[in-house]
C-alpha cells in the first residue's frame, strides 16, 4: 500500500494547483513528495480554494491514502487563517509522508 500511494502519476493524473477556477498557476505535482515540496511555495489562497472544493482530498484518495485524506479534510471544519491552513497542511502531509516511508 505505501508503495502505490509514493508513486509518481502520469501527468493527467497530476495535481494541477489554481488560483481560481480557470486560473492556473503553473504548479503541478505528480506525486505525493511533490506535493508537499509545491505545498511549502503556493499561495495561501490556492490552498484554500482547493481545500474548499475538497480538491486535495479527492486527489489523495485516488493515490490510495484515505487517511491523508480524512486528516486534510479534518482541518477544513477548523477556523484558521489562510497562513495557518497552509502551516498546517505543509504539517499533516508531512508528518504522513514519513510514516509511508517507513512502511
Amino acid at each position: 500500500m505505501p508503495n502505490s500511494v509514493l508513486r509518481t502519476v502520469p501527468d493527467e493524473n497530476g495535481f494541477y494547483f489554481y488560483q481560481s477556477l480557470g486560473s492556473p498557476i503553473g504548479l503541478r505535482a505528480n506525486s505525493l513528495e511533490e506535493f508537499s515540496k509545491e505545498l511549502e511555495t503556493v499561495d495561501p489562497s490556492s490552498i484554500r480554494f482547493h481545500l474548499g472544493r475538497q480538491d486535495f482530498e479527492n486527489w489523495i484518495s485516488m493515490l490510495g491514502d484515505p487517511t491523508l485524506a480524512k486528516q486534510i479534510s479534518n482541518l477544513r471544519s477548523k477556523k484558521l487563517s489562510d497562513a495557518e491552513l497552509k502551516t498546517q497542511l505543509v504539517r499533516v502531509v508531512r508528518l504522513r509522508l514519513g510514516k509511508l516511508r517507513k512502511a
